[in-house]
């Protein structure tokens, strides 16, 4: 099986290690890109090749509306994993799994 190439973006820089250890531990994940603001991350969705974006609570708090309105309208096939303050370890790698499973379709 191939990786899954992930963009994390998280606007605390806690919560964004928290999330890349967890993302680590999993051999078919690999991080492409790491954004801890928004212009980073759109920086990045259009210059490094990816299957997958996560937005971790924080960021999506701050900017949910332009954040996923830029991204779904000037990327209209991006796979997007928003994660929640309440999600654990095994719901995370969940979401991502169910999402890079529609990728390999």
């Amino acid at each position: 099986m191939d990786q899954t190439r992930l963009i994390i973006a998280e606007s605390s820089d806690i919560m964004l290690n928290g999330i890349c250890e967890l993302i680590e531990k999993e051999n078919h994940l690999q991080i492409v890109g790491k954004a801890l603001r928004y212009n980073h991350l759109c920086n990045l969705v259009e210059q490094v090749p990816y299957d997958l974006v996560i937005l971790g609570p924080m960021i999506t708090d701050r900017f949910s509306h332009q954040l996923m309105g830029y991204l779904l309208n000037r990327f209209p096939d991006i796979k997007i994993v928003q994660i929640n303050l309440d999600d654990d370890a095994d719901k995370i790698l969940l979401k991502i799994q169910k999402v890079a499973m529609n990728l390999e379709v």
